[in-house]
């Protein structure tokens, strides 16, 4: 069983800057890792802990793709984070490097009404998992 510490989704852990973000998008960078499960994208990146400008193993940042509305897009960027929160103790923070923090983007592929995204975005923390369990 999870503790409420453990479930916690703080600020630090948000990726908000431009100059860490935009390097994820980048096609010339080589150090970017990208992996699909359903509708789900992540790209993800380890960044020295001095860059990010907080003390966190991870940051991630949200982008809910396009949506009819302000609403659509706020509820789905909700349900993402929500499902992240959660399920984060998957990827397994005490086996990330401790100099390094790894800062990843959760895209939406599609807009197929959130019907499967929960279940999407956790099949695709399973395998951000093993992607970096592999990297050992």
């Amino acid at each position: 069983m999870t503790t409420v510490a453990e479930q916690r989704f703080p600020r630090s852990m948000r990726l908000k800057r431009r100059r860490l973000i935009a390097p994820l998008f980048e096609r010339s960078t080589t150090d970017t890792k990208s992996l699909v499960a359903g509708s789900i994208r992540i790209l993800y990146r380890f960044v020295p802990r001095s860059a990010t400008g907080a003390d966190a193993p991870v940051q991630v940042g949200f982008a809910p793709g396009r949506c009819r509305n302000a609403v659509q897009r706020n509820r789905t960027r909700r349900q993402m984070r929500e499902t992240w929160r959660r399920n984060q103790n998957l990827i397994g923070f005490e086996a990330l490097p401790a100099a390094q923090t790894l800062t990843l983007m959760v895209l939406r592929r599609s807009s197929d009404r959130n019907q499967r995204l929960s279940q999407d975005l956790l099949q695709a923390m399973h395998l951000l998992h093993q992607s970096l369990n592999k990297r050992d």
